[in-house]
């Protein structure tokens, strides 16, 4: 039975992790809402938030295209308005979380159940990678793994805080790919795999001073680093801040320093002072995933 309004909401989220590159992700406090009302008329879209000067307004919007591939049709009933929060362009998962609103929202007006399952499947060959995607749906903190995509969910530690540096600089992710090698030594890959193991069991464990030592990668950090003067800051003052870590925030530019929920404000504060340019956020990692209504 189809149905004449959808709305959705999905959380941002920071993929890599350090270690766990394009396995690990956490979502993020920062949210896309989606509402799809059908109604006589053409299509309407409604931009409201972050990038409303910026996103496209039209069939071309990302979430409407989704949207509208999804469904196979123009849309010329259709009516979408969209209030983002999710950082554009800044690693922070805002691609990922609009292709899931859109398939999400398009099952719902198509009567279908949602399954966690099949969204990750069909929102991570859109995206090409499922760890954002597991993220988006799932909340918390995400494991994936891909072709085809799976995904399973372990829950924030309580006292794990997070301040989000979202970097003033633009990095495409095409170019913050193109600077990895396409080779790495054995000894790299090793590293990672056994940083990333102890990574999860931290982060399942509630275990800060094990997450503390498992934030650390030779994969791709070091390699975009020149990419990203406000990766590079924080990095080169890690010893000021006070905290557990730092990770780029997927692709970057933008940046996760990890710290005590009770360090949080005094570890935004010597952020905020090191990277005067970036948007400086503390949070709590969001627990919830995709909400629909």
């Amino acid at each position: 039975m189809t149905e004449s309004r959808a709305t959705v909401d999905v959380p941002g989220s920071s993929a890599n992790l350090g270690p766990g590159y394009d396995c690990l992700a956490i979502a993020l406090p920062f949210r896309l809402r989606v509402e799809v009302e059908r109604r006589p008329g053409p299509l309407g879209v409604r931009v409201h938030g972050e990038g409303a000067d910026a996103l496209p307004a039209d069939a071309t919007n990302l979430v409407v295209a989704t949207l509208l591939q999804e469904l196979d049709e123009r849309g010329d009933d259709l009516a979408v308005d969209i209030r983002n929060d999710i950082p554009l362009g800044a690693g922070c998962g805002s691609s990922a979380a609009a292709i899931v609103a859109a398939l999400a929202a398009a099952d719902l007006l198509r009567g279908r159940e949602l399954g966690n399952a099949s969204l990750i499947l069909r929102a991570s060959a859109i995206e090409g990678h499922p760890d954002n995607v597991a993220a988006s749906v799932l909340g918390g903190i995400t494991i994936a793994a891909g072709d085809p995509a799976i995904a399973r969910r372990i829950d924030p530690p309580a006292a794990l805080g997070l301040v989000v540096a979202v970097a003033n600089e633009r990095v495409a992710t095409r170019d913050a790919r193109a600077a990895l090698t396409s080779e790495v030594p054995r000894s790299s890959a090793v590293w990672n795999l056994q940083h990333s193991a102890l990574l999860v069991h931290a982060l399942h464990a509630g275990a800060l001073d094990d997450v503390s030592v498992a934030l650390t990668d030779r994969l791709h950090q070091d390699a975009r680093e020149p990419l990203m003067p406000t990766f590079a800051a924080l990095r080169n003052h890690a010893a000021e801040l006070g905290a557990l870590g730092i990770t780029l925030s997927g692709a970057g530019p933008s940046v996760l320093v990890w710290c005590s929920i009770d360090a949080m404000d005094q570890v935004a504060s010597a952020v905020r002072a090191i990277a005067p340019t970036a948007a400086v956020h503390a949070v709590r990692p969001e627990a919830d995933g995709l909400v629909c209504s």
